[in-house]
């Protein structure tokens, strides 16, 4: 069993917890909280400001309320709350917060926000020895060109293993490449550990932040993005046709990025 406790997985940096608080807001996500008395509400994660550091979130099942006048879980009467996350693609994260305060909006709803925690754990159960980026100060570049008069796409490297690599963009999801597109000739770039060129299957795509999280209906969710941040997000691909050679050589990288982030 995975230890939360284990520093592999716990985050403290802001921009970190940031961008695992905006994994929560996608609809497909699953998130409790519980409360000192061992009660628990399915809540949703609306959105994060990186600003102000705070984040905003309310129940799943809210009709309105103002949390003033009706508090049945005692949300702003608790100390702490713990939540336990399952994000989209099946990562858990798990942090706490300590009460929270109301935000109102213009169209007269509500939302509970809280501050960043003070460190978070994310835990990816994965399939085959990955480098997670999440924390390292090595920025791994990725650079696809669609078609020869298109102007080359840049990516941030995510995660990475030999199975499959997962990527961030600042662009929209609408103006990338589908579920089960491939992405030929993507080129990445390993720094002084050196280069890979490669065909990715595109396996699943969602926006991060500053674009609406469409729901199971189509219907975009108000309030998710709060801050009129620019664009930007995840594709999670994987790779096709590796020979032999490169797998090793890939797995060799992975291997020296993993040991970086564990120094960094």
């Amino acid at each position: 069993m995975l230890d939360a406790a284990d520093p592999e997985f716990l985050l403290t940096r802001p921009e970190d917890m940031r961008s695992a608080l905006f994994e929560l807001t996608h609809p497909d996500s699953h998130i409790l909280v519980r409360d000192a008395a061992d009660r628990e509400i399915a809540v949703l994660i609306l959105g994060a400001d990186k600003q102000t550091r705070q984040f905003f979130w309310r129940p799943r099942d809210y009709d309105g309320a103002d949390f003033e006048q009706s508090d049945s879980m005692g949300l702003l009467s608790g100390t702490t709350f713990h939540f336990n996350a399952t994000a989209y693609g099946g990562v858990q994260i798990r942090f706490r917060v300590q009460r929270p305060e109301i935000i109102h909006f213009d169209d007269g709803s509500a939302a509970l926000m809280s501050p960043f925690p003070d460190r978070l754990a994310r835990i990816q159960r994965r399939k085959m020895f990955r480098a997670s980026m999440i924390s390292s100060a090595n920025r791994c570049l990725a650079t696809w060109q669609p078609a020869a008069p298109d102007k080359p796409v840049g990516f941030t490297v995510r995660d990475i293993s030999v199975d499959g690599v997962g990527l961030r963009v600042g662009l929209a999801v609408g103006e990338l490449p589908e579920r089960g597109a491939v992405m030929e000739d993507v080129e990445l770039d390993f720094g002084e550990l050196g280069k890979l060129s490669a065909d990715l299957e595109v396996r699943n795509i969602y926006p991060v932040s500053g674009q609406p999280m469409a729901s199971a209906d189509g219907e975009a969710p108000k309030h998710v993005s709060l801050t009129g941040e620019p664009p930007v997000s995840h594709v999670g691909a994987l790779f096709m046709n590796l020979n032999a050679r490169q797998e090793n050589w890939l797995q060799q990288v992975v291997w020296r990025l993993e040991k970086g982030a564990q120094r960094n």
